[in-house]
């Protein structure tokens, strides 16, 4: 039972540092692929990205409210303050999942 629990435990700590943070930048590339929208964004700070994340970008499904968010923020070349991954590679299989995404108000990043 006590290995069953710290089993358990190390898969959700492993989880928790899986996911993958990205803060500050903009979405420098975007693409269409199937029903992901794929982006790379530049000049921000990455942290605990997992390992199936190996071509540094992030991925939403093109029906979700992520993509609308996405999408203008490329087009309008808005600084992006926090995007925060799911740890998992799912929709595409090197580019990792979104959790969130929040774009800096029109006053600037605090």
């Amino acid at each position: 039972m006590r290995s069953i629990l710290f089993l358990f435990f190390t898969s959700i700590s492993f989880c928790a540092i899986a996911d993958g943070d990205s803060l500050g930048g903009k979405i420098i590339h975007i693409a269409s692929v199937g029903e992901a929208i794929l982006f790379k964004i530049g000049g921000n700070t990455e942290s605990t990205r997992p390992a199936c994340a190996t071509s540094g970008r992030f991925a939403v499904h093109k029906d979700s409210a992520h993509a609308s968010v996405v999408l203008t923020a490329f087009a309008t070349s808005k600084t992006l303050y926090n995007v925060k991954g799911s740890g998992v590679c799912n929709l595409w299989g090197n580019s990792e999942d979104v959790r969130w995404v929040e774009v800096c108000p029109l006053s600037g990043c605090q």
